[in-house]
């Protein structure tokens, strides 16, 4: 009889020790140097809210395109590494005409208006010397010069008279002299004055000396020759 109250009084302890130990507490604490296993079964569900700062580098497998919302502090350093390509879509319109029409801005460099040109050059004959005088200019250094158009006028003193005009210009090293015939005769204060206008197309190159000259029938008086050019100049390389 007693040994049956005592074996009934163990397995109540036994009970109460193990009603009480379902409900105990037990801290596990991790450190660095002593990393306590956990294995966790199945895949867990992780909701993340806010910003999660990360640190090193993060390995990602993207799919699709993703939306990307990013806000850039001061000024970024962007490299490129080859050559892109780059396509533009969308050009603006314009009105050019009764319709629209893409627009393509053109610079031309060799446009006469660019660079105009005009000088003059005179000289004068001496009574009883020389028939003929002349004057010359200097093309500027880089600069081809196309001469479009010559006016050429002449005063006859005492008796002489006009015979003809030359141009002279230098291209590729070839010097030439054009003839220009003298205008008609106009009395202009009891002189004959002589005005001559051409359409020309001459060429001077870069740093060459264009030459005029004027030439008399005779040497009886004096002749004062005026020679207008107008063009323009064209860069060159």
């Amino acid at each position: 009889m007693v040994r049956t109250s005592s074996l009934a009084l163990l397995a109540v302890l036994l009970s109460s020790a193990l009603a009480f130990a379902q409900f105990r507490t037990v801290t596990v604490q991790n450190a660095n140097g002593n990393p306590v296993p956990t294995t966790i079964q199945n895949t867990p569900t992780v909701n993340v809210n806010g910003t999660v700062p990360v640190s090193g580098s993060v390995a990602a497998t993207i799919t699709g395109t993703p939306s990307v919302n990013a806000t850039i502090t001061g000024t970024p350093s962007v490299s490129v590494t080859g050559t892109p390509i780059v396509s533009v879509s969308n050009l603006p319109t314009g009105t050019a005409g009764p319709a629209n029409t893409t627009v393509t801005l053109v610079k031309d460099l060799d446009n006469p208006a660019q660079q105009p040109f005009q000088n003059g050059l005179s000289c004068a004959t001496i009574a009883s010397g020389a028939t003929s005088c002349f004057s010359t200019l200097t093309v500027p250094a880089g600069k081809e010069l196309v001469i479009e158009y010559v006016q050429i006028s002449s005063r006859e003193n005492a008796g002489s008279t006009t015979a003809i005009y030359l141009l002279t210009t230098t291209v590729g090293g070839l010097s030439n002299a054009y003839g220009l015939a003298p205008g008609a005769a106009v009395v202009v204060n009891g002189n004959n004055v002589r005005v001559g206008e051409h359409l020309t197309r001459i060429y001077a190159d870069p740093g060459t000396t264009v030459r005029f000259d004027g030439l008399e029938n005779s040497n009886s008086g004096t002749v004062n020759f005026t020679a207008l050019l107008s063009g323009h100049l064209v860069n060159v390389p």
